[in-house]
């Protein structure tokens, strides 16, 4: 195969990444580094290689042209998003009005105020602005931004908005994300009016998905989600818990529209026409026909775009008769793309699409043959067609899966050799079901019925698979699982092409080794080679961002478990890096998101004894939250006051706090948080929630004078503090559990100033991540792990 290619389009998708990820921080003298950096390699390779047998003077040039030309790509489609009237607007925060078209369907979210969890509706549509009015300038442009709404009238409104439509917009705009496609986020402070309608086949495309979701009308919610996620890739009805459900079981490729649901149709469409008289040409003419129209409904999204031409390539593959490799397409496409949307080179989505189609060009074939080759006659070949293909798309996304940090499961296998099948099925009904909503809804809805019944079964396969724990690898993340994870498949691809050359000693050589570093990996030993934190920990607070979370030590592996942060996978590995594996009590100070949201991940596979609760049920939301967690895993809380006092091993536990409530002082929640004295080794730990200062002045007078070694400061070190608190705990060390760059503030200058003045040393978990309390003799000392 002629390698010139993929030497081209490796090096203009490397190329447009890296100058949308220095362009878009406006730094040009990066720019200029990594030009002069990639034209002294290309300078080197030409002359060290000069005298080479392999083309590395041809192979040089077509990388330099490659990364010339994602330079200029780049280039050309982010200077005007990172410069220019909009860009200086929203960086000011200024107010403007304008024409904007509809560039996709408004989706609509619930949004949780990260405190008490409540409620509130959040819509948000891309618009591509075509005239902008600025403190009475006016500019015309073309620009994308990304609007969002949360005021019920004006979601009532945008919510039947269709693409194409044009409309007038009044907002405030707020700075992008840097290295998204967009110049800018618009937060309406006016329900827009519409000033021009949409195209007809885009209205056609909105009548046909608004037709399939009243067809599902009667069936099950689960079938109701994922037929409009495999049909037409809308999953808007999808539930939350069916979602994760399908991520989990490695599913998530069949709900949103990639390569798989445009293979899938093409497919289909040929195989209905394969019994058909006519040329094979005109066939493959109506496959195309149907997948135009298949983008118009499901809507020319980048993402679509991507799937098609991932689609297309894939397919090319497998109908072609030539017996060229068709990784030239490939190559193609991938070019093709990062030209028409150059931010696809920055999009992990893309990224997994080009890896799963290579893998399924590269290998698929062979590894079918392979199998054809081993496997009992009575076996099926969809059966191997089906395990081929989940075998190698899962192996060549592997290592960008370990860089997304989700988790790997060989249940994905399975999983996908029972949906896949099913997804056929569902996806031709779904779509047909479509089409005659507009001509007859009663047959519309028999269709949808039969499509309904396959997506209940996938989703019962989505909801199990997803609780087979024990086929989860436990593989490292980060830049160590990354490197793993690329090494594993080089070595397997190399040893599978030699292995029929290799003696019977050396076979067994590799399996010698291969199997115990798989076991390894399996079951990992609990020896941990980190020194942080030694032996003499006492207490950690945990880096869980913008919450708190704590963990007393009570024994080896046991801990009494403070607060369980906002986020599950962030407390669950802190508890893992400690080694956590019974927690006789787990105590929840009060019931704010930050203190409770966690819960589940605290509780996954380890041993709980008592839960504790603060004395006042409020938040209602986050209250129930936990209720209907412990409910499900049948657990039960109990209410924590003062000044109930107990022991567990040789550490020595006393509620100081709530002793009454306080309401209408402030945060009620937070003065009714549980406040613990923590006696350790002979040293005194203040833990305090969240509480406020009329609840510290409480605290102050009923316990009179106090020596304390480390406290945690209350509220994440909210400006909120009693200055005669600060000064009557006078601790050595003073923690604060917080979030980097959160949204409150916190901790504020103020507060560190406070307790820096009584003596203390400040450690914070955003500069130093987890902090461990350590005593050795008559000295505390603070380990970090950053």
């Amino acid at each position: 195969m002629d390698l010139r290619l993929g030497w081209l389009a490796a090096s203009i998708w490397i190329s447009t990444a890296v100058t949308i990820a220095i362009e878009s921080r406006l730094n040009p003298v990066w720019v200029a580094v990594w030009l002069s950096v990639a034209a002294l390699a290309a300078k080197f390779l030409s002359k060290h290689f000069r005298d080479s047998k392999f083309d590395f003077i041809t192979i040089a040039k077509f990388t330099a042209l490659g990364i010339l030309a994602g330079v200029i790509i780049a280039t050309i489609r982010v200077m005007p998003i990172i410069t220019g009237p909009i860009n200086e607007a929203s960086n000011k925060s200024q107010v403007v009005q304008g024409l904007a078209v509809v560039a996709s369907d408004p989706v609509t979210s619930i949004r949780r105020n990260s405190l008490d969890w409540s409620a509130a509706e959040q819509l948000r549509v891309a618009l591509t602005l075509s005239q902008v009015s600025i403190h009475g300038k006016n500019y015309k442009l073309r620009l994308p931004v990304t609007a969002f709404a949360s005021q019920p009238s004006t979601i009532k409104l945008i919510s039947n908005l269709v693409p194409g439509q044009e409309i007038a917009v009044v907002g405030k705009l707020m700075p992008a994300m840097p290295g998204r496609a967009t110049a800018a986020n618009l937060i309406l402070t006016q329900a827009p009016t519409l000033v021009g309608g949409a195209p007809r086949y885009q209205r056609m495309a909105s009548k046909l998905r608004k037709g399939l979701h009243e067809a599902l009308e009667g069936t099950s919610t689960q079938a109701r989600g994922l037929v409009p996620g495999l049909a037409l890739g809308d999953s808007s009805k999808l539930e939350p818990e069916l979602s994760a459900a399908m991520k989990a079981a490695g599913l998530t490729h069949l709900i949103a529209v990639s390569g798989t649901n445009v293979t899938l149709l093409i497919v289909v469409v040929l195989t209905l026409l394969r019994r058909s008289t006519m040329p094979r040409s005109y066939r493959y003419v109506i496959a195309g026909v149907a997948l135009a129209a298949f983008v118009v409904v499901v809507r020319p999204q980048p993402s679509v775009l991507r799937a098609t031409a991932m689609g297309l390539v894939a397919l090319f593959a497998g109908y072609s008769g030539s017996k060229k490799s068709p990784l030239p397409a490939l190559c193609l496409a991938v070019i093709a793309l990062v030209v028409i949307d150059p931010w696809l080179a920055i999009s992990y989505g893309f990224a997994l699409s080009v890896a799963a189609t290579f893998g399924l060009l590269l290998w698929a074939k062979k590894l079918f043959v392979y199998l054809d080759s081993r496997v009992i006659k009575q076996v099926p070949a969809w059966v191997l067609e089906t395990l081929t293909v989940t075998i190698c798309a899962q192996a060549a996304v592997f290592p960008l899966l370990i860089a997304l940090g989700s988790p790997i499961s060989l249940v994905s296998i399975p999983a996908n050799m029972i949906a896949v099948p099913l997804a056929g099925p569902t996806m031709l009904a779904g779509v047909l079901a479509a089409m005659l909503a507009p001509v007859s809804m009663p047959m519309a809805h028999l269709v949808a019925v039969l499509a309904a019944v396959p997506a209940d079964v996938i989703a019962w396969v989505a909801v199990n698979a997803g609780t087979v724990q024990w086929l989860t690898v436990p593989w490292p993340h980060g830049l160590l699982g990354v490197t793993l994870a690329l090494a594993l498949i080089l070595n397997s691809f190399l040893v599978a092409r030699k292995w029929r050359s290799l003696e019977v000693a050396k076979q067994n050589l590799v399996l010698s080794i291969l199997i115990p570093a798989l076991s390894l990996i399996w079951i990992a030993p609990t020896i941990s080679l980190s020194n942080w934190p030694s032996g003499d920990w006492v207490m950690v607070a945990c880096d869980v961002g913008q919450g708190d979370a704590a963990v007393i030590k009570v024994g080896d592996n046991s801990g009494v478990v403070i607060d369980v942060g906002g986020d599950s996978a962030l407390i669950d590995g802190c508890l893992k890096r400690l080694h956590i594996k019974k927690i006789p009590m787990l105590l929840l100070t009060h019931f704010h998101a930050d203190h409770v949201g966690g819960l589940e991940g605290a509780l996954r596979g380890r041993e709980v004894g008592q839960i504790r609760i603060s004395p006042l049920a409020d938040p209602p939301e986050t209250t129930q939250f936990v209720k209907t967690t412990l409910s499900r895993l049948g657990m039960t809380s109990e209410v924590m006051t003062y000044p109930e006092h107990f022991r567990i091993a040789e550490v020595d536990f006393q509620c100081v706090w709530p002793s009454r409530l306080i309401l209408g002082e402030g945060s009620d929640p937070n003065n009714a948080s549980v406040a613990l004295l923590v006696t350790t080794h002979g040293r005194r730990i203040l833990m305090t929630g969240d509480i406020e200062p009329p609840a510290q002045n409480a605290i102050m007078q009923q316990l009179g004078t106090i020596q304390v070694d480390v406290i945690k400061i209350a509220h994440h070190g909210s400006r909120n503090q009693s200055e005669p608190f600060a000064a009557w705990v006078h601790a050595p060390v003073a923690l604060i559990s917080v979030g980097a760059a959160n949204d409150y503030g916190h901790p504020a200058p103020e507060t560190v100033s406070l307790y820096e003045m009584t003596g203390s040393k400040v450690f914070r978990t955003d500069l130093q991540g987890d902090l461990a309390v350590l005593v050795s003799g008559n000295q505390v000392r603070v380990a970090t792990n950053k």
